[in-house]
């Protein structure tokens, strides 16, 4: 019998990525022929959305590429170590975050304000996602040092992680 006690190598993040990717491909396609109303008509505001744009997908590369910083991942996931260093020390997810944000920086280049909805789709579905998923997975295999990890670390958002309460 070969049983994986381990969590699976991909699980649910390329279902996640490729159709989020998809979705944001077929609005920014729909907003660019001009069936979708929204698109901003000012210079300016067109030059800030491309910078931010820009920014947001700057963001997302250097968080996914961190995921994999200091460690390999796939020997981490393999090994049923807990990552949480590289970007994990940031954010519990960057993989399915550096996914929403490039989607995100997508969209912002696009500069049509009505777009500007699908990020937070984006967010809860793979909010509802984690919760139902992996998430349940990390608490079964990894117990008191997941829940641990989950009090310092937000779950979609990259920040500084929180300090505990532990005395030495």
């Amino acid at each position: 019998m070969n049983k994986k006690n381990h969590l699976p190598v991909f699980g649910v993040g390329p279902i996640y990525g490729c159709s989020i990717a998809v979705i944001t491909a077929i609005f920014i396609l729909l907003s660019v022929k001009g069936l979708l109303p929204g698109v901003m008509t000012s210079i300016f505001a067109k030059r800030i959305f491309f910078v931010l744009g820009v920014l947001v997908l700057l963001e997302a590369t250097v968080l996914f590429l961190g995921a994999d910083f200091a460690g390999n991942l796939v020997d981490s996931i393999k090994e049923n170590q807990l990552k949480t260093n590289g970007s994990y020390r940031f954010v519990r997810n960057p993989c399915y975050v550096a996914h929403m944000l490039w989607c995100t920086g997508a969209i912002l280049i696009a500069h049509n304000i009505l777009l500007l909805i699908l990020p937070f789709v984006y967010w809860m579905a793979m909010t509802i996602m984690l919760i139902n998923t992996e998430e349940k997975w990390l608490a079964k295999l990894y117990g008191q040092e997941y829940m641990d990890y989950c009090k310092r670390v937000n779950r979609c958002i990259p920040w500084f992680p929180r300090k505990t309460n532990d005395v030495l």
